[in-house]
């Protein structure tokens, strides 16, 4: 990793998942920032320069595909992973186009630590 703490937002709905989560990538070194608000996680992407964003797919609310690409033109700029409930997706290919390098499943923290190292290295 950087020679600065890696700073990473995430957003989801699941209350558990977003602590789960958190509790990983704080002990793995990540500065972490949670969300369950989309607004917020803009506002947040405006003022604050992460290394990293996780956005979830699930529930259906925050349809993480035009998240990201409403999220590109404030700022998000960094590296992007999709957390899915499944690492399955149809096609990867648009998902590159919007930044983001990788699809994994939320419920794996470990999973996420390791391509959040990944990406940010």
């Amino acid at each position: 990793m950087r020679d600065h703490k890696c700073k990473a937002l995430i957003l989801d709905l699941d209350p558990d998942v977003l602590i789960a989560l958190q509790r990983t990538l704080e002990d793995g070194g990540v500065d972490t920032t949670i969300t369950w608000d989309r607004g917020e996680a803009q506002n947040l992407i405006r003022s604050t320069p992460f290394d990293v964003t996780l956005i979830a797919d699930h529930p259906p609310e925050i349809r993480a595909e035009s998240t990201v690409r409403e999220f590109r033109p404030h700022g998000a700029l960094t590296p992007c992973l999709i957390l899915r409930t499944t690492a399955r997706v149809a096609s990867r290919e648009p998902l590159q186009q919007l930044g983001v390098v990788a699809v994994i499943p939320k419920r794996d923290p470990d999973k996420v630590l390791q391509e959040v190292q990944k990406a940010v290295s």
